[in-house]
Parts: C-alpha cells; structure tokens; sequence
C-alpha cells in the first residue's frame, strides 16, 4: 500500500487538505494559528530613553514568541531604525515581522511634525514596509466621529488595499470600541466592510474592545467570514475595563478560539496596553499555552 492510497483510504489526506493556509500539513494537529505580540504592549520599554531594540526584542524571543506586530512611538515606525535594519535585527532573532500599524485619517488638522499617517504618507509607509519584508500594512485607528469621515476613511481604505496589493501585501483595518457606535443607521465597522474588497480590505479584530463594545466576536466571524486574518488577543479586568494580562480578564477566548473557523484567522498577536514589563505578555503566554495552545 503506497502513502497516498493509505492517506486517502484512512481519511487524513482529506483532513490536510482542508487545513487553513496557516497550517503546516506535516503537524496538521495544530489547531490555531502561532500566536505573536504587538510590541506596542512593551512601548514604555522599547522607546525609552536608552533602550537596545534588540535587546527587548531578544526578550520577546526568549518568551516562545515567533511572530511581532509593531507600532509608532517616540522611537518611530521602526524604534529608531529603518525598516530595513529593523528587519534584520528581527530576522537575525528568529522572528518573523508581520505586521506595522500606522494611522488613518488624522484626528486633527494640524499633523504633527513628522508623523506618517495612510491620508498623506500611504506609498511611502507601504514601500518601507515591502523593504523590511512585512506582510501586514494595519490602520491603528482613524478619525470616524460622523459618517463624512467614515466615508473618507473607508475611500482610504481602499487606496491602501489596492496599493498594498500592488507590493504584494495585504491590508487591515484595528478596531476600537468606537467603529461600533451607530451613526446615521450603520457603524464605522459595518461601513468599511460592507464598501471595500473582501480580497484586499481586512479587519484586525481586538477581542477585548469589540467585548467592551458588546459584540460577540463569533458573530461577527459568521456576518463576515473571512474577513479577519489577524486577531489581537487582549484582555480586560473585571473591575476597571483597562487591559490586562490574557486570561485574567472578562474576554471568553475559549469560547472565541473555538468557534474561530470563519473568522480566515492566520495570526493573532498578545496585546497589553500600557504594560510595564514583561512579566505582563510572559503571563499571558503561558495562560494561552495552558488553556487555548494545549
């Protein structure tokens, strides 16, 4: 009996050809994608003053991390390099660069000096990003406070998903609590995902404050099927609503990670805003390992 007849009359050859694209069909037990972090949980590390990023990001390594998703702050796009050295340094530690959020619509207009955001700065921050090798262009937020600026946000949108694709990447919208609210008979949520390409315009999901906005995710998995590659796993206290380490909080990932099927979820990152150290994302590893990765 040769392996392809036995994997066909067994059932398993038709088991790893179903597998989502994340999969490697040599381990196809594995059941959900790697789980990284958005280093913007270690953002009071990283970009203080005197940090070695490759030091903190030795850190994450040390964790069990394989996969990062970052963030501007006071240390730039890259925390103070270019994305191509930010690139290496990531590479040369094992790590994989996925993802880079970036701004929207700004919320204000007068722009900071030297900030980038996709309204004015969209080519430049997608080429950066196709230089360092990351797959993931992300909106970290958008002005969206009438529908005349969802509307203007979402036509963002859609020049940021057809110049992502050009590079041969991808692009994805993160939520807050707000792109929920009901303006005018729709939300900002409902909106860009009801008025761009489901092949180029994605949603990176934040359980936590699609939670605290009370949607259920998995319902939001079935409205849209396949329209959230990417998840951010945060948590909420019970008492306040700030984030906290993963499973301490109000967020059901049980429940979420396993009617996870529709979302076309291929990385989910650890977020912690506000952290202090990095016993809060080690913490939150090792509860994921314990009761989702087990």
């Amino acid at each position: 009996m040769n392996r392809r007849y036995f994997l066909k009359s067994t059932g398993i050859l038709g088991l790893t050809a179903s597998l989502p694209a994340w999969a490697d069909k040599a381990t196809y037990a594995l059941k959900y994608p790697p789980f990284g972090i958005q280093v913007y949980t270690l953002n009071s590390i990283i970009n203080a003053p005197g940090a070695d990023t490759r030091t903190v990001l030795k850190q994450i390594a040390d964790m069990g991390i394989k996969e990062l998703e970052t963030a501007t702050g006071s240390g730039g796009l890259y925390y103070r390099h270019s994305a191509k050295e930010f690139a290496s340094i990531v590479n040369d530690l094992g790590l994989k660069w996925i993802g880079n959020h970036v701004g929207g619509l700004p919320r204000s207009a007068q722009v900071p000096a030297g900030s980038r955001n996709l309204r004015d700065n969209l080519q430049q921050i997608v080429d950066e990003a196709a230089e360092g090798g990351c797959g993931w262009v992300i909106c970290s937020s958008s002005s969206i406070n009438n529908l005349d600026e969802i509307k203007k946000t979402t036509e963002i949108f859609v020049k940021a998903g057809d110049s992502a694709a050009k590079n041969k990447m991808k692009f994805a919208y993160h939520n807050h609590q707000t792109e929920f609210a009901q303006i005018e008979g729709t939300s900002a949520f409902d909106y860009v995902l009801s008025n761009t390409d489901k092949h180029k315009v994605f949603m990176e999901l934040d359980l936590a404050w699609a939670t605290a906005a009370g949607m259920d995710p998995v319902a939001l998995f079935k409205k849209y099927p396949g329209r959230f590659p990417l998840w951010h796993v945060k948590d909420l206290d019970k008492t306040t609503g700030k984030p906290c380490p993963v499973g301490l909080g109000k967020v059901d990932f049980k429940h979420i990670f396993e009617n996870s099927g529709q979302s076309g979820v291929k990385h989910a990152f650890i977020e912690q805003d506000g952290s202090k150290s990095l016993e809060d994302p080690a913490s939150s590893v090792q509860w994921l390992k314990a009761n989702i990765y087990k």
